[in-house]
């Protein structure tokens, strides 16, 4: 008896006797998470440069990038 397949398994079964579909890459929630995060903390480090230097115009562009951050996050799927 084989082990189970590790790995991602599709969300939808396709039509009978298709090929199953495959989700989106941006639709899995652990990719949208990894990416909000890593948006979120560019957004940080430029409100931060912005801040402590004086320029506000990184610090608009810090807030601006950290709300698309959190958009970005996996309860934001929409199907």
């Amino acid at each position: 008896m084989n082990p189970p397949a590790r790995g991602p398994a599709p969300a939808d079964p396709g039509p009978v006797g298709g090929p199953p579909r495959r989700v989106p890459l941006l639709a899995r929630p652990r990719v949208r998470r990894i990416l909000s995060r890593v948006v979120a903390a560019v957004g940080v480090v430029f409100a931060a440069v912005g801040l402590f230097t004086g320029r506000y115009g990184y610090l608009v562009v810090g807030i601006v990038v950290i709300g698309l951050g959190a958009a970005l996050g996996p309860g934001r799927i929409r199907r």
